[in-house]
C-alpha cells in the first residue's frame, strides 16, 4: 500500500536545502550555458580530445539541473512527491539513479583516460584508436547505466511500497534483494568512486616521477593542465561521494540504521552538490574559456 503522510523530513531541514540548492542552481545553469556557447563557437577548444570528457560531465550535470533537480526542489518545498503516483515514482527513481551513476562512470573513465592521454597517447593517435579508447567508453557510460536501472527499477518483478512523503518515494523494491542491491552499490557506485580516487592519485605520482627523471620527455605544460583538471574535478567527487558511498554500503550490508537521520537529511542529498558545482569547476579547469588570448595591438 502506498502512503501519503506527513513529510519524513522536518520543515526547517527541507527549506535549508531548498534555498541552498536554488541559490546555486541559477549560477550553475548560467555558467553551463556560457561554456556550451564557448565550445560551440571555438573549434580549437571543441577539437581537443582531453576536453570531451569534461564536456560530457558538464552535459550530464546540466540535464540533471534543469530536469531532475526541479522535482527534488518541489519535494523540498511541499514535503510531498507530486504527482503521488506509482508510475511517476518509478520514472523518478530510474531517472535519478541513471543520471548520478552516469556522472560517476564518466568521471571514473576520465580518471583512466588521463593516463592514456598523457602516457600512452599513441593509443589515440589514429581514428580507430580514438574510437576504441575515447568514444566507445563514453557511449558505454550513457547506455549501460540507464539500461541497468531500467531492468532493476522498471522490469524487475517485485512489489513496491512507495511513501510519497519521502524523497524518491522512499525506496525501490529491488533494494530489498540483498545480492542485487549490493551488486548495484559495489559495481555502479563504490567501484567508480574508488577508480576516481586511485586514478587521480596515481596520475599525480606518475607525473611527478616522470618529470623528475626525464623532464624533456613530456610536454609539461599540457600534462600539468590535464592533471590539474582531473584533480580539481576528482576532489569534488571525493568530498561528496566517498562518505555517502561508504555509509550506504554499511547500511546495506551490516547496520541498516547506521547514521539513519544524518543519512536521510544530508548524505542522501550530497551527490547533488557534485552536479551543482560541476560548472564552476569546469570553468576553473578551462581558463581558455575566460581569458583573452588575443589582444589588440595598437598601430604604429
Amino acid at each position: 500500500m502506498n502512503e501519503i503522510t506527513e513529510s519524513s523530513e522536518p520543515l526547517i531541514v527541507r527549506h535549508i536545502k531548498l534555498y541552498l540548492f536554488i541559490s546555486i542552481e541559477l549560477p550553475s545553469v548560467s555558467i553551463s550555458i556560457y561554456i556550451f556557447y564557448k565550445f560551440y563557437h571555438s573549434y580549437e577548444i571543441r577539437s581537443r580530445i582531453n576536453n570531451h570528457s569534461i564536456l560530457a560531465l558538464l552535459f550530464v550535470s546540466f540535464i540533471a539541473l534543469i530536469t531532475e533537480l526541479p522535482i527534488t526542489l518541489q519535494y523540498l518545498s511541499s514535503g510531498h512527491v507530486k504527482p503521488a503516483d506509482e508510475r511517476f515514482c518509478l520514472f523518478w527513481i530510474w531517472y535519478n539513479y541513471s543520471l548520478k551513476a552516469i556522472d560517476l562512470f564518466l568521471m571514473a573513465w576520465t580518471s583512466i583516460e588521463r593516463h592514456i592521454l598523457i602516457f600512452h597517447s599513441y593509443l589515440v593517435s589514429t581514428s580507430i584508436g580514438k574510437l576504441k579508447w575515447h568514444y566507445i567508453p563514453l557511449v558505454i557510460c550513457f547506455i549501460y547505466i540507464p539500461l541497468f536501472y531500467f531492468l532493476c527499477v522498471i522490469i524487475y518483478p517485485c512489489e513496491n511500497n512507495f511513501d510519497y512523503s519521502s524523497h524518491l518515494c522512499h525506496s525501490i523494491c529491488f533494494h530489498k534483494i540483498t545480492w542485487l542491491s549490493i551488486f548495484d552499490w559495489i559495481t555502479n557506485i563504490l567501484l567508480p568512486s574508488l577508480i576516481i580516487e586511485i586514478g587521480s592519485v596515481t596520475l599525480l605520482i606518475r607525473i611527478l616521477i616522470q618529470f623528475k627523471k626525464m623532464k624533456r620527455t613530456i610536454k609539461w605544460r599540457a600534462t600539468r593542465k590535464m592533471a590539474l583538471q582531473l584533480i580539481s574535478i576528482a576532489s569534488l567527487y571525493s568530498i561528496f561521494w566517498i562518505s555517502f558511498t561508504l555509509i550506504s554500503i554499511i547500511r546495506l550490508s551490516f547496520i541498516p540504521k547506521f547514521l539513519d537521520k544524518l543519512t536521510l537529511y544530508y548524505f542522501h542529498y550530497s551527490p547533488y552538490f557534485v552536479l551543482l558545482l560541476m560548472p564552476c569547476i569546469c570553468l576553473f579547469c578551462l581558463p581558455e574559456l575566460w581569458t583573452r588570448k588575443n589582444r589588440v595591438v595598437p598601430t604604429q
